[in-house]
């Protein structure tokens, strides 16, 4: 009993009489919750004299305090409260008949009241919950529905906070000193920028100069769209993803995300076994294959050594000449070649790498592609055939680079 009259007095100390639990620092109410509880554990086990610990008849002063899921101390009050003190959050208290959201356990939080010196017996009283009252806590990441059974609070369910969407300003995407082409694609019109390139190459007293015309946009075609969760795929329709299952991103220039089979028209199935492994993936890949896939009839997806014509020959990063101003918003990032390419690695707009699929298949074991990398520079690498990727689309008219 001499622990638990110590405890009893620290507890009295720390709920003084004009301070509400609301106005406690947060670690004073996770200290005032946790020896609140403690008390009553041993009030229940020390004191012969009182087996259960009851509220006062008409006491009502008292605030509860509930957790909420974050793991913050929140108290309650009939009012919501206004502005976003990360040190207090607020409870915003409703009624109603029912609940929705994620199931989650059937954890009980129990409400505390100030505790309170009784002439009559050492326990300390608490004031109970109503039988049926309703509560929601909001906390910046969830919110939690919780009600009073048998006098406890018991969280009913938790729902995530679902904030508003930022997407970039796409305003600077292209280039205005770049002179721009178009293509109209017949399959469902919608237009794209082109560039043409060219490239001086010197042969003792001959000069040669090659070129290609190249979309300035990713490719955004496809019969149907599909998510990040589809494990069934239809091999007689043309299927996209888009960034973060988003139609936005597919249709502000960020295009759409193909799996390599589907970007360079295979089945599935080529997705798992290698080109020459089965019949219906026989396809003549490589560093300069034309591979239609799944661009538009008189066009093929741009290869490296189409790719290959951005990279500086002294080593130098050449690659800001591609990136687009708009997302990367650097001043290095000059896209001086029109190119106008947007970020994408790991379906993130905002990390700083754009990924496109090469018509190239690593050889040693069938399930290895191979993709072009270009942040800030240019980089040809094996990667796996899984996960979804964009292609830019190169014009085989007039296409000088590949014989």
């Amino acid at each position: 009993m001499k622990i638990f009259n110590v405890l009893r007095k620290r507890i009295t100390a720390s709920a003084q009489p004009c301070q509400s639990a609301s106005s406690l620092p947060q670690h004073s109410l996770r200290m005032l919750l946790a020896l609140s509880i403690l008390l009553a554990l041993l009030a229940a086990c020390g004191d012969e004299s009182s087996s259960s610990v009851s509220p006062e008849p008409g006491d009502d002063s008292s605030s509860s305090v509930i957790p909420a899921s974050s793991g913050d101390l929140q108290s309650s009050s009939s009012q919501k409260s206004s502005g976003k003190d990360k040190s207090s959050s607020s409870i915003e208290e409703k009624s109603s008949s029912s609940v929705s959201g994620k199931n989650s356990s059937s954890s009980v939080v129990e409400s505390s009241s100030s505790a309170r010196n009784s002439s009559s017996s050492s326990a300390i009283l608490f004031k109970q919950c109503e039988e049926g009252e309703q509560k929601i806590v909001v906390s910046e990441i969830d919110t939690g529905f919780v009600s009073c059974k048998d006098g406890k609070w018991v969280v009913d369910s938790i729902v995530d906070v679902v904030k508003p969407k930022v997407y970039p300003n796409m305003d600077s995407v292209f280039n205005p000193a770049v002179t721009y082409g178009s293509f109209r694609d017949p399959r469902d019109g919608k237009v794209y920028k082109t560039v043409r390139y060219y490239m001086k190459l010197q042969s003792g007293e001959t000069t040669f100069i090659d070129s290609f015309t190249v979309m300035a946009q990713n490719l955004n075609y496809a019969d149907t769209t599909i998510d990040s969760t589809t494990t069934v795929f239809d091999d007689s329709k043309v299927e996209k993803r888009c960034y973060q299952d988003d139609p936005w991103y597919c249709d502000n220039y960020f295009g759409a995300l193909y799996t390599w089979s589907e970007a360079l028209g295979l089945p599935k199935v080529c997705d798992s076994v290698g080109v020459t492994d089965d019949s219906r993936c026989n396809i003549k890949l490589g560093y300069d294959a034309k591979v239609q896939g799944v661009c538009p009839e008189g066009w093929h997806v741009m290869n490296e050594t189409e790719w290959k014509h951005f990279a500086s020959p002294r080593g130098i990063d050449a690659s800001y000449t591609m990136l687009s101003r708009a997302v990367w918003e650097n001043e290095k990032k000059t896209n001086s070649s029109g190119m106008s390419l947007l970020p994408n690695g790991d379906e993130n707009p905002s990390n700083g790498l754009a990924t496109f699929w090469l018509p190239e298949e690593k050889a040693d074991d069938g399930l290895g592609a191979i993709i072009v990398n270009i942040s800030s520079s240019l980089i040809i690498s094996p990667t796996y055939k899984k996960g979804a990727l964009p292609v830019r689309c190169v014009m085989d008219d007039g296409d000088t680079f590949v014989k």
